[in-house]
């Protein structure tokens, strides 16, 4: 669910997915608690979406805060991070990397998904529902440092920009290269992708069947899960290529960081847990939700069940499953994704992920 972009297809993928909204504020928005203890502000929930006034708790975690109103861009400062967010273009640079998210603006303040604080404040964001109240807690991420990449190129007929994060500060530095490695391929097989479709424009162009819109490719990732020697890294790989509008196509890595093993889901289970059939419970449950609270158009083809080594990643707040663009919903869906919470997949998580669910440390 981040998004980017600035030609003709990509200008109508942010506007439908990344646009500002505009709410009053009301008295039922949840408290918001910070380890434990309130803050003077409230979330707000839309469609089942969490959002947190971006002020008051950055400063309640001890940043400072800036507006400026000449070019409509706040910065956040502090602790070693520097974050600038474009409100007028909706994009957000945080230590080099730069990307696209949706904010709200409710009584003149500014408001962030719970993605963005816990991707750049190392936050675990759970949502008491019964009790109306956001706790926000604060995690110990792994002693790394990610450093942003960047690689752009543009010519007659492509664009070409590509993020990717390189790690440092591994006691294994084997591990440490062969990670990076994979981060730094799947950067260049989406220029690769994007260098051989406009090599096809190219030769249609010659036909005078061409498109008239210059091609791109754009490539750039979050960091979704830090801590307990585990690392969770989402991939968005944009191409456009003429027509209407660009496809973007997700991917995940979830590494431990003391072996270099790439996790996938089934590896996170105990042999005879039936995780396929309660995760798909719960997304089928919260796909319903969204459907009946209109925040979603129902499945194009019904879905019925996760795959047994099905995309994911994790997140502070649990497992995330997601899928692809047409997967099941029409392109104006993007790409859907449903957080299973930990606690309730306590039972089911191999000992060595327990602590997933709040019990000990990996390895």
């Amino acid at each position: 669910m981040m998004k980017r972009f600035c030609l003709a297809g990509i200008v109508i993928l942010l506007v439908l997915s990344m646009c500002a909204i505009g709410f009053a504020a009301t008295d039922s928005q949840p408290a918001i608690a910070l380890d434990g203890t309130k803050i003077e502000a409230a979330a707000y929930v839309d469609e089942g979406d969490v959002y947190l006034p971006l002020r008051a708790v950055c400063e309640a975690l001890g940043y400072e805060v800036q507006w400026s109103g000449t070019d409509n861009t706040i910065s956040v400062t502090g602790h070693g991070k520097n974050i600038a967010i474009d409100l007028n273009n909706q994009q957000i640079t945080a230590d080099g990397n730069a990307y696209y998210m949706s904010s709200m603006l409710i009584a003149d303040r500014t408001y962030l998904g719970t993605d963005f604080f816990s991707a750049n404040f190392g936050l675990e964001v759970r949502w008491d529902r019964q009790n109306e109240i956001v706790q926000l807690e604060r995690v110990t991420e792994n002693p790394i440092s990610i450093k942003t990449m960047k690689e752009s190129s543009e010519t007659e007929i492509i664009k070409i920009t590509l993020q990717f994060p390189q790690i440092d500060g591994l006691t294994d530095k084997t591990v440490q290269d062969s990670i990076n490695s994979i981060f730094k391929e799947a950067a260049m097989a989406a220029r690769d992708e994007g260098l051989k479709n406009a090599d096809e424009m190219e030769k249609t162009n010659e036909s005078d069947y061409g498109s008239p819109n210059k091609y791109e490719t754009y490539f750039d990732y979050s960091l979704n899960y830090n801590q307990n020697g585990l690392l969770s890294v989402v991939f968005k790989d944009y191409q456009y290529t003429g027509g209407a509008h660009g496809s973007t196509v997700q991917s995940s890595y979830t590494f431990n960081l003391n072996t270099g093993e790439e996790y996938k889901l089934k590896d996170l289970f105990n042999s005879d847990a039936d995780y396929v059939s309660f995760i798909s419970d719960t997304v089928r449950k919260e796909i319903n939700e969204r459907v009946k609270d209109g925040s979603l158009l129902e499945e194009l083809t019904p879905f019925n069940t996760i795959r047994e080594d099905h995309d994911f990643y994790l997140s502070n707040d649990g497992i995330v499953i997601y899928f692809q663009q047409y997967e099941y919903w029409p392109y104006a869906a993007g790409i859907q994704e449903f957080t299973v919470e930990y606690a309730a997949l306590k039972e089911m998580l191999k000992p060595g992920f327990s602590f997933l669910a709040g019990v000990v440390g990996i390895d």
